[in-house]
């Protein structure tokens, strides 16, 4: 049985909070001899974390993967709900996940009353994550004998197929957001530039050689704060039709940009047809008579 200790030493003073509970929650996690590791990850992991920083972090489950093992998972999962208080005081708990034949997870989410949260994944040591699966995930405890998984494709891997899809819903999106427009319906018009950006953000991600770039934005930043998609800004706009009218244009040629970036880092086939199909549809405002 090991803990990290010398990393918990790393986290800053304005961490205290955080390292307290990732401390305490090792601590019993050691003391479960049913829990194989407790790894913390994304900004924390990577040395980013601030004190508005939530701990994202698995817990390893000493069973089987899949369904045979998803009684043992469940039973740390509500170890866990009994142990939380240990951590400090629980506002309230969100508990989610899924089960099948191949994968069992189970994921809680916490508040706490001094604004900690815990956003935690239970699972089958088997199903751990790390190396270049999840170079971001630090395993703080692991019990001597564990498994050392490196469950999962590449935290940086993206197939072109997936390239693909992403500018495709983008382009969908801007296909809605006009249509929206032509209804009248701003609302809906706002929310699908939003829908095109997000899957900008995951291109770009992409093209960048950025980790998880399916998580868009946030990885985006996390991987160039600096450098991003030109004229992003552009594509921005409230909810007035004219200026939304803008905004669904100018997405336009980010997504084209931005696809035509991640198609050559990824080798993907791009959905040309349906970008030409968007970009004259767009070009037709005023519409033209029938």
């Amino acid at each position: 049985m090991r803990t990290d200790d010398a990393w918990l030493s790393t986290l800053g003073p304005e961490m205290g909070r955080h390292r307290e509970a990732i401390a305490a929650f090792a601590q019993l996690c050691a003391d479960n001899r049913a829990v194989s590791s407790f790894s913390v990850g994304c900004s924390i992991g990577r040395g980013a974390g601030d004190a508005l920083s939530d701990i994202d972090a698995a817990v390893g489950v000493s069973t089987v993967r899949g369904t045979a093992g998803a009684a043992d998972v469940q039973d740390v999962e509500a170890w866990l709900l009994e142990a939380l208080p240990a951590l400090g005081e629980v506002v309230d708990v969100l508990r989610t996940g899924s089960d099948n034949n191949d994968f069992v997870i189970r994921q809680v989410f916490v508040q706490f009353s001094d604004r900690l949260q815990l956003d935690l994944a239970v699972i089958a040591e088997g199903e751990v994550r790390r190396g270049e699966a999840a170079p971001d995930f630090v395993p703080v405890f692991w019990r001597e004998g564990a498994p050392n998984s490196t469950a999962g494709r590449s935290a940086h891997e993206v197939s072109p197929e997936q390239i693909r899809e992403w500018a495709f819903l983008g382009w969908r999106a801007l296909l809605d957001a006009d249509k929206y427009l032509r209804r009248g319906s701003v609302w809906e018009a706002h929310q699908r530039v939003q829908d095109a950006r997000d899957r900008i953000w995951m291109l770009w991600a992409a093209a960048r050689g950025a980790a998880y770039p399916w998580h868009g934005l946030s990885q985006a930043l996390d991987d160039s704060p600096d450098l991003l998609p030109p004229n992003i800004e552009t594509t921005v706009a409230g909810l007035d039709a004219e200026d939304l009218r803008r905004a669904v244009v100018a997405a336009a040629q980010v997504l084209a940009d931005s696809s035509a970036a991640a198609g050559t880092a990824w080798n993907a086939k791009l959905p040309s047809a349906l970008a030409d199909h968007t970009r004259r549809t767009l070009m037709d405002w005023p519409p033209s008579a029938r």
